[in-house]
């Protein structure tokens, strides 16, 4: 009644998809131990053929019919399941001589035991030709074949109860066990694969399907053949590139024989050159040989890569072309730089430095000289670059600072005159060495006499340094004056003007301040004079004193009469005496009242006793008389005079 519902459902709803064609009992398929069958399960099929008694199957729609050749005796435990997880049963039937003999007089049995033994070995049947059956409302069912005989056949009936879309799936579940049997039905090959295409040298790897108690038998190209269920050709080489077939006997039966292909894949010559370069410099390495490639170290993926290696180093590269792979090895070699050295000269200036460069093959200057020493005379501190070849030719460069000491810094006494006869102390400083020419003196300081009107005199000096610079100095010699002193007049009246005249020199300085050669003088008294005659070169006066006695004496002797006798002989009155010297001279007459009578400037006019043209009356008359030399004080008189007729 369950089974009868369950059909009558899907009727009702109108479920319908394709079918699979019905297996026939005489055409039943192999079960083979070791293999798990996947068919897609039969809908809307018709039933079982007639005749055999299907035992519990109440229906048998959408049959598929297998047969299980003994190989080896024992318990065979098969589970089956629908992969929708819908109703499935079956049935079981054996031993029989032959697959399709039994097919359908002698699949006869007694009364079944409604829907399904008890799970178990044996499980309630057989009954009498009938191993097991299941009726149960599961998708999963069981058939357990006690003791199958070795060399018999038994018949196998699944059913698709659901007439649902699915796969039925059932395999031998204690295939290997302690006591269980194997079937191998009409022997089929295996599924075989292979780890192909592989690389040449890589290991080829042909994989079967285990079918317990099978041998197996592999060929191949180039003759190649195998024994081995999975056999393992190492270092693959294209040649062996082709079909490998299999064939099993199992059961004293030989499968039919199945075949794969195989490609064995060339591997890249994968090609990268050495290289050696000098420290700091770059190396490029090329790959050739393949499609892609990766180093290492670093992970470039590039044909070639650039590197500043710091020492010796391999770099590895893996070479891809058609998925094989390549290795290969470079080596890159670092000559180390050549070690130049220079030496760094110290000079004076305007001197000439060597440089002297070692420690390599060849050598080029900044200023394109190519030996490996050059000499140099720069004005100041001044680096000059080499750059040194190896033998490897590798380059280095190397720095000479040559360092420039100043001339020293002399200092030295100015120009200078002197005197004839006399003496000149020079001096030189600035150094630790000295040397005077022409003397050859060698201490700082000198004391000169030079004869000649002008002389050079030149000091070297070296400094601490030991540099050496020299300068001069000129000394020049003024002559001496040859002077003589002259009077105009050896004795000369007081307050009289005179001469003094010297010679003999280029300058003269009198004692009385002038400096002229000749001066003039007006001595009151007897006088000395000196002069300093002089010579001058250079702002330097050379001289010599002279000096001379000027004498002198009073010649101004004056009286005045007290008496004159106008018509007599002494007719003139006026002083008289030895005047010599005058710078003005004032005489006057008054008469007793005070009346100017008679005056005069003139030292040789006198009066003649007359006023307004007519002589005086006889009597005293008053004088006035001033007379002024000009170098002491006036000379004043007053008196009188008696006019006598």
């Amino acid at each position: 009644m369950k089974k009868i519902g369950i059909i009558f459902l899907v009727l009702l709803i109108g479920f319908s998809v394709n079918t699979i064609a019905q297996n026939l009992c005489n055409t039943a398929l192999p079960f083979t131990t070791g293999t798990t069958y996947n068919f897609p399960a039969g809908v809307n099929a018709t039933a079982g053929e007639p005749g055999p008694n299907y035992g519990c199957l109440g229906t048998k729609p959408n049959p598929a019919w297998y047969f299980l050749k003994v190989c080896t005796g024992g318990n065979i435990e098969i589970e089956m399941h629908g992969s929708g997880n819908y109703d499935i049963d079956f049935a079981c039937w054996g031993p029989f001589t032959s697959p399709t003999t039994p097919c359908t007089a002698l699949l006869t049995a007694g009364t079944p035991t409604p829907n399904h033994h008890a799970p178990g070995p044996g499980g309630g049947y057989p009954v009498p030709n009938m191993i097991d059956c299941s009726y149960d409302p599961s998708y999963q069912e069981w058939c357990y074949i006690p003791n199958a005989v070795a060399g018999q056949y038994y018949i196998l009936i699944i059913t698709n109860f659901s007439n649902q879309v699915q796969n039925i799936i059932f395999s031998q579940t204690n295939a290997g066990q302690p006591g269980s049997g194997s079937t191998s039905g009409l022997v089929m090959p295996p599924q075989i694969s292979s780890n192909g295409p592989v690389c040449e040298g890589d290991t080829l790897k042909l994989t079967a399907g285990t079918v317990n108690g099978a041998s197996y038998y592999w060929s191949g190209p180039n003759n190649w053949q195998s024994f081995v269920q999975n056999p393992k050709i190492p270092n693959a080489t294209p040649s062996q590139s082709g079909t490998y077939y299999l064939l099993i006997t199992a059961c004293n039966e030989i499968s039919p024989e199945i075949s794969i292909p195989v490609v064995v894949k060339p591997k890249p010559n994968v090609i990268v050159a050495n290289d050696t370069v000098c420290l700091g410099d770059s190396a490029v390495l090329k790959a050739t040989g393949a499609t892609t490639y990766k180093w290492s170290p670093g992970g470039s993926t590039a044909d070639s890569i650039k590197i500043k290696p710091a020492a010796n180093i391999n770099y590895t590269v893996i070479g891809t072309a058609l998925g094989c792979k390549d290795t290969t090895t470079a080596t890159i070699a670092v000559r180390p730089l050549p070690v130049v050295t220079v030496n760094n000269p110290t000079i004076c200036i305007y001197d000439t430095a060597t440089i002297t460069a070692s420690g390599a093959l060849s050598y080029l200057w900044g200023n394109g000289i190519t030996a490996n020493t050059i000499s140099v005379s720069p004005p100041h501190d001044t680096n000059y670059v080499v750059v040194g070849r190896d033998v490897y030719n590798c380059l280095n460069t190397a720095t000479s600072h040559v360092s420039i000491n100043p001339l020293p810094s002399i200092i030295l006494s100015q120009d200078t005159t002197i005197c004839l006869g006399g003496s000149a102390t020079l001096t030189a400083g600035g150094g630790i060495k000295y040397l005077w020419t022409p003397t050859n003196d060698t201490t700082s300081a000198i004391t000169v006499s030079p004869t000649y009107t002008s002389f050079i005199y030149t000091v070297g000096v070296t400094d601490i340094n030991n540099c050496f610079d020299s300068a001069s100095v000129t000394v020049y010699t003024a002559p001496l004056p040859i002077p003589t002193i002259s009077l105009e007049k050896d004795t000369i009246c007081k307050g009289a003007y005179t001469t003094i005249t010297a010679t003999g020199g280029s300058s003269y300085t009198w004692s009385t301040g002038d400096i002229s050669p000749t001066i003039s003088v007006r001595p009151l008294l007897t006088s000395i004079y000196t002069v300093t005659v002089a010579n001058s070169l250079n702002n330097t006066i050379c001289s010599e004193n002279l000096s001379i006695q000027q004498n002198v004496r009073n010649c101004n002797v004056i009286y005045v009469p007290n008496s004159f006798t106008p018509l007599g002989y002494n007719s003139v009155f006026k002083p008289i005496g030895e005047i010599v010297i005058t710078k003005s001279y004032y005489f006057a007459i008054y008469n007793r009242w005070g009346q100017l009578l008679f005056e005069t400037t003139d030292i040789n006019q006198g009066w003649d006793g007359r006023f307004n043209g007519e002589y005086v009356q006889a009597g005293a008359y008053i004088y006035y008389l001033k007379i002024d030399n000009g170098y002491e004080d006036p000379f004043e008189k007053i008196g009188t005079v008696t006019l006598i007729n």
